[in-house]
């Protein structure tokens, strides 16, 4: 395929394969120790490629039918008779098995040992098969697929005392904890890079939108989380990175909120948010507070962007391309204003105080001489914030705007464009935001919409469009602030309660003076709002009741036709327009999300965190066991051999140090998972080996049997689902 990560895949098989083998490894080392006959150890599946047995030597294949010849024929030059019957066992299961393949003989299997351990031959065969993806170990008197398999012989597993059944049966999982936190380990010692425990971008409508922080309810500038917010605490807990924070999310409960307390730029006091997650409409469907991970200062720049700034940055990376640098060499932002600055918080703080006007932003990059330059960055207005209605301004809410078009997708197949103003989605005028196209679609997934744009100031009809398997258009719509077209007014709202009843407002309405002043767009609706505000504080008119005219050009027919209209600024009006704010346009750049490096100072430091790590992992891996029985985590969500690989081959792109934390990460879930109390896994023969102890015998034949066929059924229907699942989103991805 085209672009696939072969070498990384095979790396990652052959890693997995090795998490396998290790788990063998232990089972067969132990049993060693306790003196259990281990006829075969085996890496890979299938027939052997090579194999090499003590006193024969490698051969081309199995040694099996070679041991077995020579055996035979020292018995038979011993003249010793075949047994009827008798302890037992070689390649036969049962003491009264008798070894008949690849030959005629009925010697039994106690009389193949007895010759061959006297000729010095040796009783395990260690074997390469054709299939190396992992390894297994063939114990006497014990098969995971057969509970009736017993022997006689002293030195068969079942012979055992309980507590040397038990270490054996352990030592598996106890390997892939060792290893798991050796790979953790060696990761740390390295150096990995996770994103930083800071807000991104926050989705409208959900929880971290529309929740107030603790003691100011109803204050709107205290709404909800904020781009550039540092998570403190969550659940009480200092998060190492946003990963500690998205598990903790995700992992909660539906029923309870997570505790954030967040530092806030231009605050001095902490503030904290109790969240309560709901399920995510699409994609994973996992528990959601609805933000991403924060940007940092190190920035980049779109393919189409135009403009100086994205001109310098394709510059600087086309002298000095993007795969050849490291977090430490990309083009980063270093002053504004002429001030130094070190977080994406400082940043933002810059624009809150510039009130509207341009920042003077300097970008430097490392690599190349060291160039840098800097650059008038503008101010786009946040407008006023409300928990259950967009973002507007006096109830005005802007149009909106496509600000991302998806590859492949099926906004792209209709030949939308970046900069697009929605005009019509089926039947609905004006959709304002990204929210509302996904409310939406969501009410018949499967259903074609009608999409007519507005590009460069003419309407465009893209015709009947189609949404993907998953309900989506593949498009970001966020506010046309560029252009001061009103998409709708809010019930109940300033203007509204201005327009009585009048429809002058319409959709598609054009602010073009206010006050008698010409707008351009929404920033100066905003600033010259925030202004008349200042205005009044100054001479202590704050008590009043201004009132503010504006000119409007109205869409009548294939024409426009304007208006006037006076709308007064109540007290409440006043006080949610002091919660606007500022923030900076990104249109020709985008900061990269803010990434933390999580390194060892040393070897013992890195064992120290690998060990942190595993503990970490098991408590999440049962944790999720928990919620996926709750029923907060779906089974969709879990992720089977297709999705480790392809989760996998993904983070193994990214670096060695990644796919070694990812096989950490494997290993701790397979140690887990293979010492749950399921029949056929280690933890099910656990189990077994208590009730024996307890009761002074093992369960019987039958109860092995059905929980044997119980514990197949679990693991196959988690199997398929798994499968099934994984398959559907791997297609999904393309189609």
């Amino acid at each position: 395929m085209l672009g696939f990560p072969l070498p990384e895949f095979i790396m990652l098989v052959l890693g997995f394969g090795f998490l396998i083998f290790v788990h063998e490894l232990g089972h067969f080392a132990v049993a060693k120790w306790v003196g259990i006959r281990c006829p075969q150890f085996a890496i890979g599946f299938g027939k052997a490629m090579f194999s090499w047995r003590k006193g024969i030597g490698i051969m081309r294949g199995s040694t099996e039918a070679e041991y077995e010849r020579r055996c035979i024929e020292k018995l038979k030059a011993d003249g010793i008779n075949p047994a009827a019957s008798g302890p037992h066992t070689g390649s036969a299961r049962y003491d009264t098995d008798v070894v008949t393949e690849e030959h005629d003989s009925a010697y039994t299997g106690k009389q193949m040992f007895e010759v061959g351990d006297a000729m010095g031959l040796g009783e395990t065969e260690y074997r390469l098969n054709y299939l190396p993806l992992g390894g297994y170990v063939k114990m006497l008197g014990q098969e995971d697929m057969d509970p009736n398999a017993k022997s006689d012989d002293p030195n068969a597993y079942n012979n055992k005392p309980i507590w040397a059944r038990a270490c054996v049966i352990s030592a598996g999982v106890v390997m892939n904890m060792i290893f798991g936190a050796i790979f953790l380990a060696i990761a740390f010692l390295i150096g990995v890079e996770f994103p930083s425990a800071t807000v991104g971008q926050v989705i409208p409508g959900m929880p971290a939108a529309t929740t107030y922080a603790d003691g100011h309810d109803g204050e709107l500038a205290y709404l909800g989380l904020r781009e550039g917010d540092l998570i403190k605490t969550v659940n009480g807990k200092e998060p190492e990175d946003f990963k500690d924070v998205a598990i903790a999310v995700a992992l909660g409960s539906s029923e309870q909120t997570v505790e954030l307390v967040i530092e806030r730029r231009g605050l001095e006091t902490p503030l904290t948010y109790h969240l309560k997650p709901e399920r995510q409409k699409s994609g994973e469907k996992l528990l959601s507070a609805g933000f991403a991970a924060g940007p940092g200062l190190n920035v980049g720049s779109y393919s189409e962007a135009k403009g100086e700034i994205a001109d310098w940055i394709r510059e600087r990376y086309k002298a000095a391309p993007v795969a050849k640098r490291e977090t430490t060499t990309a083009i980063r932002i270093t002053e504004v204003n002429g001030e130094p600055i070190e977080t994406y918080a400082e940043y933002r703080l810059a624009f809150d105080k510039a009130a509207g006007k341009s920042v003077q932003v300097t970008m430097k990059d490392p690599a190349g001489g060291g160039a840098s330059k800097t650059f008038a960055v503008p101010s786009k207005p946040t407008l006023v914030r409300f928990a259950d209605k967009p973002a507007n301004l006096l109830g005005m809410v802007p149009a909106g705007k496509i600000t991302l078009v998806a590859e492949e997708s099926p906004a792209e197949e209709a030949k939308m464009q970046i900069g697009d103003i929605l005009k019509r989605i089926g039947d609905v005028d004006w959709p304002k935001d990204t929210l509302a196209v996904a409310e939406l679609i969501a009410e018949d997934p499967k259903k074609a919409h009608r999409i007519v744009v507005m590009r460069d100031g003419k309407e465009v009809d893209l015709g009947e469009v189609q949404p993907n398997n998953e309900g989506k258009l593949g498009i970001v719509v966020e506010p046309a602030l560029d252009t001061p077209i009103v998409a709708g007014v809010l019930e109940g709202s300033a203007a509204a309660l201005a327009l009585d009843g009048a429809e002058s407002f319409m959709p598609g309405t054009k602010i073009v003076e206010m006050g008698g002043k010409p707008l351009k767009d929404w920033a100066e609706i905003q600033a010259t709002l925030l202004g008349v505000i200042e205005s009044m504080e100054d001479i202590g008119a704050a008590d009043s009741t201004p009132i503010i005219s504006f000119k409007l050009e109205l869409p009548v027919g294939q024409g426009s036709t304007t208006e006037e209209v006076e709308i007064p600024l109540s007290p409440e009006e006043i006080d949610a327009l002091s919660a606007a704010g500022w923030s900076p346009e990104h249109s020709q750049f985008f900061p990269a999300t803010d990434m933390t490096l999580l390194k060892a100072e040393g070897l013992g430091d890195a064992l120290a965190i690998g060990m942190d790590k595993t503990g970490d992992f098991v408590m999440q891996t049962y944790i999720t066991l928990l919620r996926l029985i709750q029923g907060n985590v779906k089974i969709y969500n879990l992720r089977g051999p297709v999705g480790i690989v392809s989760t996998g081959t993904q983070v193994a792109e990214q670096g060695f140090p990644y796919l070694l934390f990812f096989l950490g990460l494997i290993s701790v879930n397979l140690a887990v998972i293979n010492f749950l109390p399921i029949p056929i896994v280690d933890g099910g023969h656990m189990v077994f080996l208590a009730w024996e102890k307890i009761t002074g015998s093992p369960p019987s034949e039958k109860v092995q049997v059905y929980s044997l066929y119980a514990g197949l059924a679990v693991i196959g229907f988690v199997f398929i689902a798994t499968f099934y699942f994984d398959v559907m989103r791997e297609i999904s991805r393309f189609f």
